[in-house]
Order: C-alpha cells, then structure tokens, then sequence
C-alpha cells in the first residue's frame, strides 16, 4: 500500500511537473520573442541614427562647397575687374606720381587679396570633401 502510494504520488508528482515545465516554457519562449523584437528594433534605431548623422555630415559638406563655390565665382569676377582696370584703368595725364602708386599699389594688393581668395576658397572646398569623404 506504501508502495502504491508511493507510485501515486510520483506518478502525480510527474504529471505536475511536466505541466509545471510547459508553463515555465511557454513564459521564456514568449519573453524570448519579446527581447529578439527588443533587440532589432533597437538595431533599426541604430541604423536610423547613423543614416541621420551621415545626412547631417552630408549636409554641412554641401553647404561648405556651396559657399565656397560662390566665394570662386565673386573672387573670379573681382579678379577680373583688378586686371581690367590695370589692363585699362589709366589715369589723366599730369596725375601726381604719388597719386598714381597709390593707385597701382591699391589694385596690386586688391589682386593679391582677390587670388588669395579664390585659391583659399578652392583649398576649404577640397578640405570639404576629403573630410566628407574621410568621416563617411
């Protein structure tokens, strides 16, 4: 009779393990699907946030090579008034010798300031996209 009871209660004991097992199961499996959607939905956040700064670092280049750009155009046509007023630019005759180097020295420093100009605004716009290049 100890026996049989015995048996009984491992029999019962067996039964409500396995039970107890396909209910801890049922638990991990569902909490186990819920932390893989966790962890892709913060990989796909981590995709969108290096898309957004690659757009941003995008962005801020294209912005630099548009300034400068027109930087290579104002200088370029400033440039070329420098040279056409000292191709053409004279001065009445009887004009004071001094009134006339100050007037050579004024357009030869405006040159010089003007190619300096356009020769930095092509460096910064090269900068600009090696850097872009580099980053992305």
């Amino acid at each position: 009779m100890a026996a049989e009871a015995a048996a009984a209660a491992a029999a019962g004991v067996a039964v409500g393990g396995a039970g107890l097992f396909e209910y801890n199961r049922k638990n991990f499996l569902y909490d186990r699907k819920l932390r893989q959607d966790t962890e892709y939905q913060i990989m796909d956040f981590r995709i969108k946030q290096a898309e957004l700064w690659r757009e941003d670092v995008k962005d801020i280049v294209g912005l630099t090579e548009v300034k400068m750009d027109t930087y290579n155009l104002c200088s370029a046509v400033m440039l070329g008034f420098c040279v056409v007023a000292f191709c053409e630019g004279r001065l009445h005759p009887g004009t004071p010798p001094w009134i006339v180097g100050c007037h050579t020295l004024s357009l030869g420093g405006a040159f010089v300031y003007f190619m300096m100009a356009l020769w930095l605004s092509m460096q910064a716009s090269i900068t600009a996209k090696a850097y872009e290049v580099r980053l992305l």
